[in-house]
């Protein structure tokens, strides 16, 4: 870690003496901060006003007592504010007077721990279906599943004012053009939006509380199988954070494999993502060109690691397998083709007319929107807030193989597919230099089968974002707390909010362009768009409540 980082550590203490009770650093990235509950606002006030980080997530432990955490994250420093609350009756106050994106986590926090949380805008379910019962919280330790028994109830529709060309458009679970289950609604007065929601989380499955009752091992195909994109990112973020609570440094050749396995991913990603919103503005050529040049990377990995999907690449310690020089000539014959197609890639999303009317000026978010509202990866550089795990605290080979981050300023659709097809291009520079200068050595290194008592924070840069791991152990083979949040759960709250005064065919174009994954997600939220209806809050009304200081950075 930097000096800098240091600094900011020796600066954040001193920000949070009048009201911290207690400062621990334990780890050299790593600051506690115990708080009490009336002095939450007052110490996240303090930490905005100085410019200091963003709210990356809020994670609920239950121990002796409840335990609220909100994790803090500037640069490769980490910043958590410690909240310890009753079990009988725990109450904690809002961020979203604040920071008006806390609302997803503080819908997580109440449903799963029972956790009150005060003047927050949503206390609809976020990851429970509509008839769970009341006052049963799955992730509390003396959760019973025999209790849980659906009393048949669902969520109340959407009124729709009678008389007027007000209406809900409904679309999906089963969805069109996405494969994977979500369900959104937008009314629109005539053919432009007004207000909209969405519903995810048809597919969860209750991974976070399942890895409670396996093995550090066990963990690793578990966690892996949160998405088949991005399975591979998942396991990274999972080892390193692993292997930092046992004191174990992955091999140098291994580190470096690591990153390739990404940055072929990465590419896999965008490649899919591209192929799907090419699909939703109706270039359906492009799709298919787009899924044709995906089997290349695809097959890379199969040779590489025998699977196409979710690739098991990872080892607690290590990696599997070697890049023999085969692998290598292979890998470099596959960039050889996907360069001179992204560069073909490129010049259709920034010349292509019809393209361009379906993307520019389309969905635009300014920096300070996105910083408000909490993106991460390419949807916040393409609006020219420079977030990218890889840069500002890098993990495995990147300090060895650095990555350029890609910034673009309009914020618009267009500049969303600039940002990802040019971050391929990134990644192709990054591969070619890994595989040149692949480190020699081992590929595991030994590790314990009981990981000493500790918490730690993974940060990695997903294809969609920053993906964040806190996990704890309680010294045996089992983790005591997994939390995964995802890069799509704070993606999402940024298309609800732009959609409001778009046409409804701008929609599919709109929703692709965050890049859902909602598989990855594993969850089900409700976000509603920012209507001065009371359900959340307006720009005015951030603005009221002091955080305009956004809009000044």
């Amino acid at each position: 870690m930097n000096a800098e980082a240091l600094l900011d550590f020796d600066v954040v203490e001193k920000l949070l003496a009048p009201w911290a009770k207690s400062v621990e650093r334990p780890e050299p990235d790593r600051m506690d901060v115990v708080l009490a509950a009336e002095d939450l606002l007052a110490a996240v006030a303090a930490l905005l006003d100085a410019h200091w980080g963003y709210l990356a997530t809020i994670t609920g432990l239950d121990g002796e007592t409840l335990e609220v955490l909100y994790h803090f994250c500037h640069d490769a420093a980490v910043l958590t504010l410690r909240v310890a609350v009753a079990k009988e009756a725990p109450v904690v106050p809002s961020l979203c007077p604040l920071i008006p994106s806390a609302t997803v986590h503080e819908q997580e926090l109440m449903e799963m721990f029972g956790i009150t949380v005060t003047d927050t805008p949503h206390t609809e379910h976020l990851f429970l279906p509509d008839d769970w019962p009341a006052e049963v919280y799955p992730l509390r330790k003396d959760f019973d599943a025999s209790v849980v028994v659906g009393d048949g109830r669902t969520a109340a529709p959407t009124p729709v004012e009678p008389g007027s060309n007000k209406f809900i458009v409904p679309i999906g679970p089963q969805h069109p053009a996405l494969k994977e289950p979500a369900h959104f609604e937008f009314a629109v007065d005539g053919e432009i939006v007004t207000d909209g929601a969405v519903r995810l989380g048809y597919a969860h499955r209750g991974i976070e509380k399942a890895t409670e009752s396996r093995t550090w091992t066990q963990d690793l195909y578990l966690l892996e199988r949160i998405c088949g994109i991005c399975s591979h990112i998942h396991t990274l973020a999972y080892v390193l954070g692993v292997e930092k609570l046992a004191g174990v440094t992955a091999p140098p050749r291994a580190q470096a494999i690591r990153v390739l396995v990404a940055e072929l991913e990465r590419f896999h990603s965008h490649l899919l993502w591209f192929g799907v919103a090419a699909h939703e503005a109706g270039f359906d050529t492009l799709f298919m060109y787009t899924w044709r040049d995906r089997e290349t990377v695809m097959d890379i990995l199969e040779n590489l690691t025998g699977n196409r999907v979710n690739y098991s690449a990872n080892l607690l310690g290590g990696v599997k397998f070697d890049v023999t020089p085969e692998h290598i000539e292979m890998i470099h014959e596959g960039l050889d083709f996907l360069d001179g197609r992204i560069a073909h890639y490129l010049n259709v999303v920034s010349n292509d007319g019809m393209f361009l009317q379906r993307t520019r000026n389309i969905g635009v978010m300014t920096a300070a929107q996105a910083e408000m509202l909490g993106c991460v990866g390419p949807n916040a550089r393409a609006s020219g807030v420079t977030r990218d795990v890889r840069v500002e605290a890098p993990y495995a080979a990147y300090d060895v193989f650095p990555v350029e981050p890609i910034i673009a300023i309009s914020g618009d659709l267009e500049a969303r597919f600039m940002v990802r097809l040019q971050e391929l291009q990134v990644s192709s520079a990054v591969l070619r230099r890994l595989l040149d200068n692949l480190p020699e050595g081992e590929l595991t290194t030994r590790m314990p089968r009981k990981i000493k008592p500790g918490e730690t924070i993974s940060r990695v840069e997903a294809p969609r974002g920053e993906l964040l791991y806190f996990i704890k152990s309680n010294g045996s083979n089992m983790p005591d707390r997994i939390k995964v949040r995802t890069p799509t759960l704070v993606n999402m709250a940024s298309v609800i909010t732009l959609a409001v005064g778009h046409q409804l065919a701008d929609m599919p174009m709109l929703l692709a362009g965050v890049d859902p994954c909602f598989s990855c997600n594993d969850r089900a939220i409700s976000v509603k768009s920012a209507q001065a209806n009371g359900r959340i809050w307006t720009w005015e009304q951030l603005r009221q409540y002091g955080i305009d200081w956004y809009a000044k950075k």
